[in-house]
């Protein structure tokens, strides 16, 4: 309990919040810059375990924000949960670590939080769909969950235990702004504030003191915070919690081509085009056993172990297709 004193005699959280702390298992949606920020605060914390999922790799213009990395981590196309489980374990070696370099998507979000049992989740995604698809699995699965985001110099924090709002009563629908970080940017210091705010609900609700049960939104350039009580935005006729109709849990199979924020569509191929990279019509720039960076007709391109392709410069979806039945068609 030494190491922890200075948090433990807080009298608010106190040593049965860091007792409960030392017990719990969060699961951490995403090992960008909120979840890795999340995972940082909880590790030197003493969180008990946890479990973080994320599909990407680091890259260089990952590192103004995601405060973990370094360049080595870039250099090395190193597996963001990899690095981020690596030097976590040299903060805190009492802390459990599971790391789980897969995507997360509707097939498969249900069956992860029944295998791995968290007590809480913990948003660090970057779109509004993976959202909505969050709020559905821990409504089925009753475990509650924490959403955060960060755009800009603006984020926001709400956390839900489905006695308030759920994310479908406050939002009904994705927002078609388009707004996202490789559109708009986004500043440091605010991806640093909806952290730490995420991680002060769960403080919360550990201690016995509950969610705040308020939308937290801040905007770090214009030094602004502000807080609304969403206790009576529950919609008494919402589709997911109280009708229990999970429409993104329960979309079709995940496309073969998705457009992503800015100008980048992700493609999905067969696990074995890995490893028979080579008959693709492209160039491999560097290559680990974690993923390849490529190129083909201007295109910038990651290749990821699970089939998974980043593509980067595309503008048209008609031209994503046609890129993927070319390089699908190669590899057959």
């Amino acid at each position: 309990m030494k190491r922890y004193q200075r948090q433990a005699i807080y009298a608010p959280f106190g040593k049965h919040g860091q007792s409960r702390l030392e017990n719990t298992h969060i699961m951490i949606l995403g090992a960008g810059a909120l979840g890795s920020h999340c995972a940082e605060i909880l590790t030197r914390m003493g969180a008990g375990s946890l479990t973080i999922i994320d599909m990407d790799v680091v890259e260089t213009s990952n590192l103004h924000r995601q405060a973990i990395f370094d360049e080595m981590d870039a250099e090395q196309l190193q597996p963001k949960v990899i690095a981020l489980e690596n030097k976590l374990k040299l903060i805190n070696s009492n802390v459990k670590i599971t790391a789980l370099y897969q995507e997360l998507t509707n097939n498969n979000i249900e069956n992860l939080l029944k295998t791995y049992q968290p007590d809480i989740v913990i948003d660090g995604m970057d779109n509004f769909t993976m959202r909505f698809l969050i709020n559905e699995a821990c409504h089925k699965c009753q475990i509650p969950w924490i959403y955060g985001a960060a755009v800009g110099s603006k984020g926001s924090v709400y956390a839900i235990d489905y006695t308030g709002p759920c994310f479908k009563c406050l939002l009904e629908t994705v927002p078609q702004t388009g707004e996202s970080c490789a559109i708009n940017g986004v500043l440091p210091p605010v991806i640093y504030q909806v952290a730490s705010m995420e991680v002060s609900e769960l403080l919360r609700w550990l201690s016995g003191h509950g969610f705040s049960k308020k939308l937290i939104t801040m905007d770090s350039f214009t030094i602004d915070v502000k807080t609304l009580n969403i206790s009576g935005l529950k919609q008494h006729q919402c589709p997911v919690c109280k009708r229990q109709h999970y429409e993104y849990l329960n979309q079709p199979r995940t496309k073969h081509v998705e457009k992503q924020c800015g100008n980048t569509y992700l493609l999905r191929f067969n696990p074995s085009v890995f490893n028979y990279a080579t008959l693709l019509p492209t160039t491999i720039v560097k290559q680990n056993d974690f993923a390849k960076l490529m190129t083909y007709q201007g295109y910038q391109m990651t290749l990821f172990k699970d089939g998974r392709m980043n593509v980067y410069g595309l503008d048209e979806e008609a031209d994503a297709q046609q890129l993927f039945l070319t390089l699908n068609k190669s590899v057959k």
